[in-house]
């Protein structure tokens, strides 16, 4: 009997193994984290989308020349246009909350990790200036040490992780089995992006920032200036987490920039007086910077397009990736750009910027009606092409379902008037872009020649009756259609102004402009306008 239940403890023993064997196995395998191998985008999709737990596998695993990285100030950045601007190849490695130390540290590690590692985009968030200089954001969870170190004994934290096999692991690998299933990774571009999850400008900003109150400055607050303590933990962490890298990397080129707060920022800061002490302490991190000739500093603090305009953020701080994109443009040109001759004026225009300014006048902006509409602006300034209006001759030209062009519609331009609905089921499975392209759209389908130069399509559009609604998608080669639906019951009687990015679009592409409703639910007596149908 004593035999027996030893044999079965240890037949027990011997299957736990066993399933422990080949759990780890298939975590290794799929590495969903990529601790251990480059990622197998020939069998499975990787979901770049947790930042902690994956930028050190990307620093590792990938093959590049450069990378851009900081808080939640980068994560708008795209690679593709980084690589276009300064001839690179590329990775995205942003830390939403980090510290100067959290995001040196991961510099480090890839420097070490890679010798062709020559060039570095990096945001210096301005409200960490006074941090210690050994201050990590561990509160935000818990943070995965064990992806970092070399010590593969604790790699049991990762390999037998529930919420890794489960939420990763098992999904991937059962996903393969799916009709329509297509192995790959996030790129980059989308990597963190968090664009379509945010509403910009001043009623957003003023909502967020304020709440019920409302805003109304409360007028200049007594100087509050740097005092030796803090002075000491600037140097500190100036020292220790940007310029040691620096000097130990003479090769590497450093683009670092301090991140373009929004004016609402600095409103505050000249409220309670702190503005003095903010700005002496961006002194002592620019003298110490410049000091290290292979970093290039950069500063758009001095240019009020950018930070009095709110139509430019989605709170006090964070941007729009359009500003993202300028910056890259005006560093690889060096605009902007903070030396021996020129920091102490630049220090001069801003505080007298700031502490001039007329802060009341902040409620009298214009909140567009669409947040790309800003970054059109921006381009029609700094792009070299020419904006194209798609023409009536053009729309003619192209193919129409139950749709005829009109003319003198928005701004006096041509359109595309639709009528009836898409004879689509209200369960049918089949994604709206695909089912337009392949069976049916009630609209304009047109083919545009070359979309490289172009990032923008605008158009204006307005529900004439019943059901109107406006589903606008690009096709463009070998990519994922890109577009825009508009919610039904957003829509009225008026005319609204809408935008898409196209800048991911290379080369021929076709656009359908679809004014039916959705699916057979919709009223055979809607009508919906398409005009002013513009590429910036």
């Amino acid at each position: 009997m004593k035999n027996r239940s030893t044999m079965y403890i240890i037949e027990f023993l011997v299957f736990v193994l066993c399933v422990l064997g080949v759990i780890g196995t298939c975590v290794i395998r799929v590495d969903p984290f990529l601790h251990y191998h480059k990622p197998l985008t020939d069998a499975y999709f990787y979901s770049l989308d947790n930042q902690r737990s994956q930028n050190n596998g990307i620093l590792k695993q990938f093959e590049y020349n450069a990378l851009i990285t900081g808080t939640s100030m980068t994560e708008n950045f795209k690679t593709s246009e980084f690589d276009e601007i300064f001839g690179v190849n590329s990775i995205k490695i942003p830390y939403f909350g980090a510290s100067y130390k959290e995001i040196n540290d991961s510099l480090v590690r890839a420097l070490d990790h890679n010798p062709d590692l020559d060039t570095i985009v990096r945001g210096l968030d301005m409200n960490q200036f006074m941090e210690d200089k050994d201050s990590m954001r561990f509160e935000l969870d818990e943070y995965p040490s064990y992806l970092y170190d070399k010590n593969y004994l604790n790699d049991v934290r990762y390999v037998f992780n529930r919420n890794v096999i489960f939420d990763r692991v098992w999904p991937m690998m059962n996903s393969k089995d799916h009709e329509g299933f297509s192995p790959g990774i996030t790129s980059f571009d989308a990597y963190s992006n968090w664009m379509d999850a945010c509403t910009f400008g001043l009623n957003i900003v003023i909502e967020n920032t304020f709440g019920s109150s409302g805003f109304e400055f409360q007028g200049e607050g007594a100087p509050n200036h740097i005092t030796e303590s803090q002075q000491t933990k600037v140097m500190e962490n100036v020292h220790q987490n940007i310029t040691s890298l620096a000097n130990m990397h003479p090769d590497v080129t450093f683009y670092y920039f301090f991140t373009p707060y929004s004016i609402v920022w600095w409103q505050q800061l000249v409220e309670d007086g702190s503005i003095y002490r903010q700005v002496e302490a961006e002194r002592l991190v620019i003298e110490e910077i410049l000091k290290c000739p292979n970093i290039k500093l950069y500063s758009f603090n001095n240019i009020p397009r950018i930070t009095t305009d709110l139509n430019n953020y989605r709170d006090t701080a964070h941007y729009g990736e359009w500003i993202n994109s300028l910056m890259l443009k005006w560093m690889h040109d060096g605009k902007y750009l903070l030396t021996q001759e020129n920091y102490e004026n630049y220090l001069t225009q801003e505080l007298t910027f700031y502490t001039s300014y007329d802060y009341n006048s902040i409620l009298s902006q214009e909140d567009y009606e669409n947040d790309y509409w800003v970054a059109v602006l921006w381009r029609r300034e700094t792009a070299d092409v020419e904006p194209f209006l798609f023409s009536g001759e053009m729309l003619e030209q192209g193919e129409l379902c139950s749709a005829d062009i009109v003319y003198d519609q928005y701004d006096g331009t041509a359109g595309i008037e639709c009528h009836g609905f898409i004879g689509r089921s209200s369960e049918e499975n089949t994604p709206l872009a695909d089912y337009m392209m392949n069976y049916e759209y009630v609209g304009c389908k047109v083919h545009i020649e070359d979309l490289t130069d172009y990032a923008y399509l605008v158009f204006y559009g307005r529900k004439n009756a019943g059901n109107g609604q406006p589903s606008v998608f690009l096709y463009g080669q070998e990519m994922d259609p890109i577009g825009y639906t508009a919610g039904y019951k957003d829509l009225d009687d008026e005319w609204h102004q809408y935008a898409i990015d196209v800048s991911q679009l290379n080369g021929e592409a076709d656009v359908i402009f679809n004014g039916g409703y959705t699916d057979s639910t919709g009223s055979a007596d809607s009508s919906y306008t398409f005009s002013n149908i513009v590429l910036y």
